[in-house]
């Protein structure tokens, strides 16, 4: 039985609770939240312990796990401090608010040989998952590119909010939602070589972009086009890949995001319109289930869970090379460090 701590009572940090709560071999120990009322609330909700402060979380020692469910500005320092404390941890995305912050829990999680997962719940989904074993079964021939959308069209007074706050968040549109696109290009195209892009405050009256537009290449040529916006007046997720047989698409992410669905085509090699099967996913979000077995199978195992530290820490370092390259107005490759949005 995993015991398990959780820092921040969030709207994230309340669906990492009740997953663990739930789970046969987990059990909801201890909460903290800045809130003291709110995590107070959760913690006897499940029969856990409220903390007095998120060090006495990350320090305990009747805890295995704790997952780090703040804002930006506190998730690498929590998770550095709970692993240097002998904690596996699972830090939501996207990790810290810059490259730096994040490295420096990868490397303490190496130091201590324990698990640090980044919480990119996105791969769980079951269009997404879906999509990605097409790939990877070669079922629409060799990879050519692939393009991704998501956004949303915030709310008034977003622009007050946290996600604003160049401090607590670190970077814009691009460090939130963004996060998701990067990595699941990375995870289904392997690493890019370069990047070229633009990002920019076209609507929202704040100091980091609510609007990001990426292209990424990979050393073989494929190209990954992803656009991520607080003026998706509608909100939608889109993610498109494209090889030289056919295609895969996910959209969709339930609730508001709409219906979740695979689509796959096949091309037909004398033309016309390919052919296609759509894969229908009406059933209740499983992926913070899903998300939560992969990470316990990692412990078990000792293997690495998806969207692992490294992995988490590869997505940032992308993001900080196309903050560069559209500060700068050229490409930047993999060679380069990335610069800071604002």
């Amino acid at each position: 039985m995993y015991k398990v701590g959780v820092i921040g009572a969030g709207n994230i940090g309340c669906k990492r609770a009740a997953v663990a709560a739930a789970h046969p071999q987990t059990e909801l120990a201890a909460v903290f939240d800045v809130d003291s009322e709110r995590g107070v609330a959760l913690a006897r909700k499940y029969g856990g312990k409220a903390a007095s402060s998120w060090r006495e979380v990350a320090a305990a020692d009747d805890l295995d796990i704790v997952v780090a469910a703040t804002t930006h500005d506190g998730l690498a320092e929590i998770s550095t401090a709970a692993l240097e404390a002998g904690k596996h941890v699972l830090c939501e995305k996207p990790m810290g608010r810059n490259p730096q912050e994040a490295r420096l829990a990868v490397e303490a999680a190496e130091r201590a040989g324990r698990c640090l997962k980044g919480g990119y719940n996105h791969r769980y989904h079951p269009a997404i998952q879906k999509i990605q074993r097409v790939c990877a079964m070669g079922e629409i021939g060799p990879l050519m590119s692939l393009r991704g959308r998501y956004g949303h069209g915030g709310r008034p007074g977003y622009d007050r909010e946290w996600r604003a706050d160049p401090e607590k968040a670190g970077g814009g549109e691009l460090l939130d939602q963004g996060a998701h696109l990067v990595d699941l290009a990375l995870w289904l195209l392997g690493d890019f070589a370069e990047v070229t892009g633009f990002a920019g405050t076209h609507f929202w009256d704040m100091p980091l972009e609510d609007n990001a537009f990426g292209l990424f290449r990979t050393a073989a040529g494929q190209i990954a086009s992803l656009h991520v916006s607080w003026t998706q007046w509608k909100n939608l997720f889109s993610l498109e890949v494209f090889g030289r047989d056919g295609y895969a698409i996910a959209q969709g992410l339930g609730g508001s995001y709409g219906p979740e669905q695979a689509v796959v085509g096949r091309r037909r090699k004398e033309g016309g319109a390919p052919e296609e099967e759509v894969f229908d996913f009406p059933e209740e979000d499983s992926s913070w289930v899903l998300e939560w077995e992969d990470f316990l199978g990692a412990l078990r195992s000792g293997r690495q869970p998806l969207a692992s530290g490294r992995e988490g820490l590869a997505t940032l370092e992308w993001i900080y090379r196309l903050y560069r390259a559209a500060g700068e107005k050229r490409l930047v490759g993999v060679e380069e460090r990335g610069g800071y949005p604002g």
